[in-house]
């Protein structure tokens, strides 16, 4: 458990560029399958807090904004 506490850094770098490579190539295939694999992770990572959906740091997820009449 303590190498987990010493390591969370690295391994949320990890699973960060794991997301980004999945993402890379399900853009470059041409089929819908994989693409709602990779929903379905993201989803899964987005509620256990690892990863928001957006691109932003865990925890700064983009608030949505209201117009200003």
């Amino acid at each position: 458990m303590s190498w987990i506490t010493e390591h969370w850094k690295d391994i949320l770098a990890v699973i960060g560029a794991v997301v980004t490579a999945a993402s890379l190539i399900v853009k470059l295939t041409p089929t819908q399958k994989d693409d709602n694999v990779l929903a379905k992770i993201i989803k899964i990572l987005a509620i256990i807090g690892i990863f928001n959906p957006d691109g932003s740091s865990i925890g700064k997820a983009e608030e949505t904004k209201t117009e200003v009449k």
